[in-house]
């Protein structure tokens, strides 16, 4: 039985060089197909979007005192819990805060808080509870008082709050419905609302 010659030295050098060559050639295809995922994520993940900014909404909120006398005096006790979203959390860096907050009924705006700065270092925050308390001169007209004594008998009275963030940025958070507390009870639930960064109206 006859064996099969052993290779040439010229076709081993051959052999050789067909190996390199494929070797070489996987590892491009691998460099390419690395790549072109780099590429992919580059321009497709969130991190190529356009940046949005902070968003706010009222996440909860209640009275517990909204008297107006004859005098025009409105005394009242209220407060908001106040939701941030940052849209892109882990991407860009967190900024501070510094908001004040003012409320307004019926286009009177009445009271002003100072809230405390805050961190958007995590994608969903909820605030430190912002109230206010005291009392202030307010004018409505006819059809308004009317307005304020049919919310008073429903015990849920339409306001309005207005954030001012640092380097004059606005937050509109309109037509907050928001209930009576009476005798420890809540007489009525409060419904989740955003806010905007559009001018809406604000007095």
């Amino acid at each position: 039985m006859s064996q099969k010659p052993p290779p040439t030295k010229l076709s081993q050098i051959q052999l050789d060089e067909d190996r390199k060559d494929c070797l070489w050639g996987s590892f491009c295809v691998t460099i390419l197909l690395l790549f072109g995922i780099w590429l992919y994520f580059s321009l497709f993940s969130e991190d190529s979007q356009p940046y949005k900014p902070v968003e706010f909404s009222i996440a909860d909120a209640s009275i517990t005192q909204f008297n107006l006398t004859s005098d025009n005096t409105l005394y009242y006790n209220f407060k908001f819990n106040i939701s941030v979203r940052n849209p892109h959390f882990g991407q860009y860096m967190s900024e501070i805060y510094d908001i004040s907050a003012i409320s307004s009924y019926k286009g009177n705006k009445f009271a002003m808080v100072d809230m405390e700065s805050f961190d958007a270092d995590f994608k969903n925050t909820i605030l430190k509870p912002v109230v206010f308390y005291g009392n202030s001169l307010i004018k409505l007209n006819a059809q308004q008082l009317m307005e304020y004594n049919n919310e008073t008998l429903l015990k849920k009275f339409n306001l309005d709050l207005k954030l001012n963030l640092k380097h004059n940025e606005y937050v509109y958070c309109i037509g907050l419905r928001v209930p009576l507390i009476s005798n420890e009870k809540l007489e009525s639930s409060f419904n989740v609302t955003e806010c905007s960064r559009e001018y809406q109206g604000w007095g």
